[in-house]
């Protein structure tokens, strides 16, 4: 495992292929839409986004890695995993408590698909997106 960073040096790293930094941003861009309070910060040498209320590392929305082949979302255990189950059909991979999406997985999908992990996780952590 590589060692952890500044966050921002992972949305800037010049070692990634153009692809997978762009999915990168896109990420981080998607989650400020949908929950412009979101805390960022380093855990597990991950880049994570966390509720503006967590206290904990564990309370996390989810982390994130660009992988060789995909992006893993980390952070879906204790997640009702037929809530992915529309996802799973249209070409992402799942782990225990991880999501492997495409890099060119479709970007309205993609969209819906963080909006779920994001939604999931508040009421995981009991909670209130709002």
């Amino acid at each position: 495992m590589e060692k952890a960073k500044p966050f921002e040096d992972y949305f800037n790293d010049e070692r990634l292929e153009h692809d997978k930094l762009a999915r990168m941003k896109l990420t981080r861009e998607i989650v400020h839409e949908i929950y412009p309070d979101v805390q960022e910060r380093v855990s597990y040498a991950m880049p994570g986004f966390y509720p503006k209320k967590a206290k904990k590392a564990t309370q996390q929305l989810f982390l994130l890695m660009a992988n060789k082949n995909w992006l893993g979302l980390y952070g879906t255990q204790g997640v009702d995993p037929t809530v992915f189950d529309p996802f799973l059909e249209n070409g992402i991979g799942a782990g225990k408590g991880s999501l492997q999406v495409p890099y060119d997985f479709d970007e309205a999908m993609f969209r819906q698909l963080l909006a779920v992990v994001i939604e999931q996780n508040f009421l995981r952590h009991g909670l209130d997106l709002k």
